[in-house]
Formats: C-alpha cells, structure tokens, sequence
C-alpha cells in the first residue's frame, strides 16, 4: 500500500504512513534469513537423509519465492555512518549480556552454556538415556542455539562462546536497524538508540514506594513484586532465545502491517519462528488479528498477496512436525491464576494494591503521557496496554514464562510509539526548535526506567566473570532432574519414523576423557 491509499475510517485505525508503510527491503530479507536460518540447520540436521532433503528443498522454495514476489527495493534506508553507530550499538549491547562471557553471565546461562554444549559434542538429535524403552531427548525452543552450535562442530568448542556472541549480537543489530530510526547519524539517532536500550519500566520507583526503602546493588531491580516485565536488556541478557525473535518480528509487523505483503512475509516467517520460541504465534496473534480488521476496514483486502502453494505446504508441514515435537510432555509444565502461586500467601487486597502499582509503573503512566501526542498508531497503543494489563493475572511455566514472552510485543510497541514522540515528532516539519519541542516529563519517566538496565550492565560489568561451563550435560547440571521444557519422551512414532536415531550425550566423565575442563559449582 503507498502513501496516497485511502485511510481507515476511525482515528484509532490510522498508522504511522512514514514507518509502517514501507515496502520489504534489503533489511526486510535479512532479518528473514536470519530467523529462517536455524529451521534449515534443524530440518537438516535432524531428519533422515530423505525427509531432510524434502524439508530443507521446501523451505528454501519458498523464501525464494517470498523474496522475489515481495521484495521489490534491494536497498537498505541508512547512511554508513548510521549504519555504523547501530553496528556499533547492537554489538556493545550484547557484550555485556552472557553471550561470549566477556563479562559476568547470570544464572540462566547455566542452562544455556549447557544446551549449546550438549548440541555441540552429540549428533543430533541429543539423547539424555532411554528409561521405559523410549530414548529422552533433547526438545525446547532452541532456533537460537542452531547456528552457534553448528558452527562449532566445525570450527570446534572453542569457537562456541565467540559463535554464541556474534549470532546474539547480530539478532540485536538487526532489531535496532528494524526499528523506525533516525537515517542519518546524530544527536536524534544517538537519542533514540539510547531510548531502545535502556528502554524499562520505573521498577526502581516502584520498589521505594513498595517498601519506602531504595533498591540494594547488585540486588535484580526487577521481580519487585510476583510478576515482571523486564527491560530490553533484561531480555537480552536474561532470555535472548525468546526475546531476539520477538523483536525482529515485531519490529517487522510495525514496519510493513500497513502494507499488501505483511501476510506473506508472516505466513512465512511464523512457522521459522516456532522453532525458536513457541509463544511466538500467541504473543503476535493479537496484533496480526488487528491488522486484517485495519486492513478489512480500509478497503484494502483485495490487494493482499497471499502465499503460495509451496509457503502453505511448508508452512503446515514444519509446524506439524514442530507442534508434535515440542508438545512432548508439555501436560507436566504447569500454570495456575497468579494469586494461587504467588511465592508468600497474600491477601486479596494486598495482592490488588501490587499489581495496580506494578502496572502503573510498568506502563500505565508512560502509555498516558504518550498517548496524549501519538497521533497514529493509537489502536497499537490500547491494544499493547491492554494485554500487559491481563497478562500478570496467569502463570504458565517455571518463571511465568508466558507473562515474560507474550508481553514483548507489547513493550516493543511502546517503545516504538515512545521513540516517535520523543525523537521523531520534534524533527518532523512544522516543529520549530528541536529541544523546546520534546516532552520532558516523558524523558523524565524514561530515565527512571533507565535504571534497571544500567543495573544490569553494571552487575555485568563488576561481578566476577566465569568461563562457560560445559564439563557436564544438561541432566547433570540439573542435578538429576529432567526439566519438562528441555527434555521430552520421544515415544511418538511419527517423530521416530522422521527423526534420525537420538545419539547419546557425552556426560561429565566422558567430557573429562576428551580433556574438557571439570564442571565448577553453580553458586547457591
């Protein structure tokens, strides 16, 4: 759709004609590749020979045709020097998150050191033994751990931390590049860079009004009550395999749902993004939902390009295959109401008095000042604060993961809305004077929420840094224990007729005998 397509009726369906109505790009692709780049090292690796070849013809069939049936500019908007200060940005971000251990890497890095090792030293697919006659193998979202994983198979373990480092800070070059940035460099795009990385709700001011007491260093910010939703960085450092391909998707759904290909490209690109994360297609569904009212609403349905035979027939069959795989022992993940599993027994009351404070602090407070000067966009804004205002009232997974996952959408979307206010607005025609034009009291409330990420750069950046820890398998770090949403039961026999044999993983005895350094202690 152009410049000059008719507009929908109500101001609330009205988008942002600058940013969300360009053409699939040189960008576009790019970021297209990269989340499609581990379900072809999957399907490949992990089929028999006949099955791998059929799988991996399909899926490159039909990213060719996406691309030629809907990338028509093979240029990307960006200066060099733009381009260079996002390049520069995106990989000192992800320096300080556990990838490539250059600095302290928080607990979660445990499990991830583990599984990228496990991928790494086991043909695949990895096996953990076979109690009960069927094999327990290794199946989780784990798209993100692919390309590293195989790349050291190549190069050897060695390379793994490097690999695991250079594919997270790529995803998050390729976010801020997404994002509707200044083009060339400056004071505006230093701006919003800084607004995209420490992008955070006011959990600091939260916690003094919660407890009248400031927040202890290096204690997290976050979890200042029984729910969180964590800053961009957060997510990064914490779960960069959900948050990389949530942002790119996202980042992708606001830059095209204004145009006739944004199906195609999601018809194309949620199946790919199963693999890495499955609360993918719920946390993007509301906002796919909105577009084809837009669109329905707008006049506009008759020109949307629709897949073709191949993307249905590949899309269907690798999310079948997936769906099987990953819903192996799903039933013992568990979920309940919030108020049921709060850690400390709480009464109605007190447990309404914390979320209406986490809530307002959040997002409530910064979605009210911008949407006062949003002047597109609108039904994005209500529709993001909305489910960020529901999702906290359920707990599904061991750290409420869909709270954690389905909310990223929604905090991407604000932020995107906050950058236009605050950095884009003031350069637009018509606004005299940049710095007399930008609403403070919303940089303000940004710069509260800064705390939290610099918190967690800071812990980063002065904890003792410890080597990656791949002295023992998954099952052995976990002390025995098999976690449901790791390792499942292959006892399907449509999984065991495609899946190549499960191979068993080196555990820490046999990783000692190839002169792997011992497994240290995980701190209490």
């Amino acid at each position: 759709m152009g410049h000059g397509s008719r507009p929908p009726s109500g101001r609330g369906l009205v988008i942002d004609r600058d940013n969300s109505c360009i053409a699939p790009d040189a960008l576009t692709a790019l970021a297209v590749l990269y989340v499609a780049l581990p379900s072809l090292i999957f399907f490949g690796g992990w089929l028999k020979l006949p099955y791998a070849v059929i799988a991996v013809a399909l899926i490159g069939l039909s990213l060719v045709q996406w691309i030629g049936r809907s990338v028509p500019v093979w240029t990307q908007p960006y200066s060099r020097g733009a381009v260079a200060a996002v390049l520069v940005t995106g990989f000192a971000w992800a320096s300080l998150g556990g990838a490539g251990h250059f600095v302290f890497a928080n607990s979660d890095w445990f499990v991830r050191d583990t599984v990228l090792a496990d991928l790494t030293l086991t043909p695949w697919p990895p096996s953990y033994g076979d109690p009960g006659g069927a094999p327990h193998i290794l199946r989780t979202a784990f798209g993100y751990f692919f390309p590293p994983a195989l790349a050291a198979k190549w190069l050897g373990l060695s390379t793994l931390d490097m690999a695991a480092y250079l594919w997270t800070a790529a995803g998050s070059t390729l976010f801020l590049l997404l994002l509707p940035l200044p083009k060339k460099p400056g004071i505006a795009l230093f701006g919003a860079l800084l607004i995209a990385v420490f992008f955070s709700g006011m959990d600091y001011l939260g916690i003094v009004l919660l407890t009248g007491t400031t927040p202890i260093f290096p204690l997290r910010l976050e979890w200042w009550v029984p729910f969180s939703y964590p800053s961009l960085t957060g997510q990064l450092y914490w779960g960069p395999n959900h948050a990389l391909p949530l942002w790119i998707a996202t980042a992708l759904f606001y830059r095209h749902w204004g145009t006739r290909h944004l199906w195609t490209l999601f018809f194309t690109l949620l199946p790919m993004l199963f693999l890495w994360t499955p609360f993918a297609v719920p946390a993007l569904a509301p906002f796919l939902m909105l577009a084809a009212w837009r669109c329905w609403r707008s006049g506009e349905s008759a020109s949307i390009v629709f897949p073709t035979a191949i993307q249905i027939v590949t899309a269907t069959a690798s999310t079948y295959l997936l769906v099987r795989l990953f819903s192996i022992g799903a039933s013992h993940i568990g979920g309940a109401p919030t108020m049921e599993v709060t850690p400390i027994k709480e009464s109605l009351y007190d447990f309404t008095v914390k979320y209406l404070l986490f809530i307002l602090m959040e997002f409530v407070i910064l979605a009210l000042l911008i949407g006062r000067r949003v002047r597109h966009s609108r039904s994005l804004l209500l529709l993001s604060v909305a489910l960020l205002c529901l999702l906290p009232l359920y707990q599904y997974g061991p750290s409420n993961d869909s709270m954690l996952r389905l909310s990223t959408p929604c905090l991407v979307i604000l932020m995107i809305l906050t950058l236009d206010v605050v950095v884009l607005a003031p350069l637009r025609p018509g606004n005299r004077g940049v710095l007399p034009r930008i609403p403070w009291y919303i940089v303000a409330v940004l710069a509260i929420g800064a705390c939290t990420p610099f918190n967690e750069m800071w812990r980063g950046a002065t904890f003792h840094r410890r080597p990656p820890n791949y002295g023992q398998d998954l099952v052995e770090q976990q002390q025995g224990f098999e976690p449901p949403h790791y390792i499942g039961r292959l006892d399907r026999p449509d999984l065991r007729l495609l899946l190549k044999t499960p191979q068993p993983v080196p555990d820490a005895r046999t990783r000692r005998a190839q002169g792997l350094p011992p497994p240290f202690s995980r701190p209490r």
